[in-house]
């Protein structure tokens, strides 16, 4: 098909071959969304050099419409001479408008008779960037923002912490972007990496965000993946340990002391600049793959556990989550985490689930979405956007549908949306970013936006000719066609290539640490 939309539109008829609306320079344009009009004007300046007169025949019309029922919806047509689009609310104007301007694209600004009804399927439709491993710059970020736009995406995750680096600047505790911003290499190489924003840059990025109707949701994550924190305040750590920034991929077991008063005094004031910078409701704590070693032998943590009653130090990590879900709470913010195990005491039931592990048995999802609790989708098989092709193809990424046996009809909105991610263990740069997370990017996005029965992988594959020519517009260089869907020895190169990540993990380097700490404070 000549034209085509990523994510698709739930209602798309192009009712003719004939041109019947050309846009030139001379183009008259009104809206009513200031964002939307200037989307489109930007758009034509810096991809056709057009700045439009609006002295012509041809005009665009970009009007709120109340009878337009859903949230974020629009209708487009065209005909003769005349481009009219209609939301329900800015936002759905500004998606009418990305809508046209990939129309535009397909056709090199001609269009024939078209009529589009739209709305997007989930309400929260993400995508998170892990800038604590690999520092992306400002301007690298304002780029993914932009396909966020274009791709109709509304939530921007930003991962600012991890064990190898630590990006959000704090009056408060400046150390952690001195000291835990810069690392002195990565794996084996020999070359030192550091970058951080500053608060001026967040504001920048998230006005930016603003402009495009994407609302930006930080991450701290907590009480794991902190070596980078650990580092910059030893007394952080169980035994006060001095340690550098990591340089190594994989799970390190140091993670934040538990039983220490001033975790928590530490923890509540980097949420407090947290949420002063941040204001779209929303902080997400991380709070996943944390390992128990160093709790088990900590005097602090044993001692909190004793005085608690905790059965096990599985309650003792579900208690600082609470600790720190209740303070956000208290600050007017909803609380989001990545997805834990059901067990006996657990955070309450508002907190937000982001569900990556999808051995997470799904009759206790079902049971978590029926008690209220609300879930965004980032399933590992599908929506990790830098996993080799090999593992997550195409065509699994597009078609993946996670189906909750057992969740009541009423009990379907908690299933909030769905979220893309772009961890960088293995994405050093824009170029390697692109490769791996597009064209699985429009999969993601239109699993987010497109209603089930409206999405049709033949369909999307067909018209990828079209999306690829949309992301040459987007300085995008995807995967070539060859390499999206690989079988065989294509295949098997791809993961094998992907375990390398084994060789980075320090294994013995933990066993030979963790034996040492004992040793040394397991009395």
């Amino acid at each position: 098909m000549k034209y085509s939309i990523v994510p698709h539109p739930q209602k798309f008829d192009v009712l003719s071959d004939n041109t019947v609306f050309t846009l030139t320079k001379l183009a008259e344009i009104e809206s009513d969304s200031e964002k939307a009009k200037s989307s489109l004007l930007l758009f034509l300046s810096e991809k056709y050099e057009i700045d439009v007169l609006g002295t012509g025949k041809e005009r665009i019309i970009i009007k709120l419409d109340s009878s337009i029922v859903t949230d974020e919806g629009y209708t487009l047509k065209v005909s003769e001479n005349l481009v009219e689009i209609y939301g329900k609310d800015e936002a759905g104007l500004f998606y009418g408008v990305q809508s046209l301007i990939q129309l535009l694209i397909c056709g090199d600004l001609a269009l024939p008779e078209i009529i589009i009804e739209d709305a997007p399927r989930f309400s929260y439709r993400g995508f998170m960037l892990d800038c604590g491993r690999y520092f992306f710059t400002v301007d690298a970020v304002k780029h993914f923002l932009e396909l966020m736009a274009v791709h109709k995406l509304n939530v921007f995750h930003w991962h600012l912490s991890e064990d190898q680096g630590f990006r959000f600047y704090s009056e408060k505790y400046p150390l952690l972007t001195e000291i835990g911003s810069r690392r002195s290499h990565t794996n084996f190489n020999t070359t030192p990496h550091e970058g951080f924003y500053s608060k001026q840059d967040m504001l920048d990025i998230i006005e930016y965000a603003h402009d495009r109707f994407i609302k930006v949701i930080p991450e701290i994550d907590s009480p794991g993946h902190v070596v980078s924190m650990i580092a910059a305040y030893p007394y952080l750590s169980c035994f006060d340990r001095k340690m550098t920034v990591a340089t190594h991929w994989g799970v390190k077991h140091d993670v934040l002391c538990i039983g220490k008063e001033s975790t928590y005094k530490f923890m509540y004031g980097l949420l407090d600049e947290l949420c002063e910078i941040f204001t779209d409701g929303i902080i997400h704590l991380g709070g996943d793959e944390v390992p128990s070693t160093r709790w088990k032998i900590c005097p602090h943590c044993q001692a909190l556990m004793k005085k608690e009653g905790m059965k096990d130090e599985g309650e003792l990590h579900t208690y600082y989550l609470q600790k720190m879900a209740d303070y956000l709470k208290a600050k007017g913010m909803k609380v989001c985490m990545w997805n834990d195990t059901v067990k006996e005491k657990m955070v309450d039931s508002d907190v937000i689930w982001q569900l990556w592990n999808t051995d997470m048995p799904k009759s206790d999802v079902a049971s978590e979405i029926n008690k209220g609790r609300p879930f965004i989708i980032s399933a590992i098989d599908a929506y990790y956007l830098d996993l080799p092709y090999g593992q997550v193809n195409l065509k699994d990424s597009y078609e993946f549908d996670m189906v909750y046996e057992g969740v009541k009809k009423e009990n379907e909105k908690n299933i909030m949306g769905i979220e893309g991610c772009l961890w960088a263990e293995f994405v050093p740069s824009m170029d390697v970013a692109h490769y791996t997370g597009f064209p699985r990017f429009g999969a993601v996005s239109e699993s987010a936006w497109t209603e089930k029965e409206n999405r049709d992988y033949g369909r999307f594959y067909a018209e990828l000719s079209n999306y690829y020519r949309l992301l040459k517009f987007y300085s995008v260089s995807p995967a070539n066609k060859s390499r999206i869907n690989p079988k065989g020895i294509k295949k098997a190169a791809g993961l094998l290539y992907w375990e390398r990540r084994k060789l980075c993990w320090q294994g013995l380097h933990n066993l030979i640490d963790n034996y040492n700490v004992k040793k040394k404070h397991g009395k």
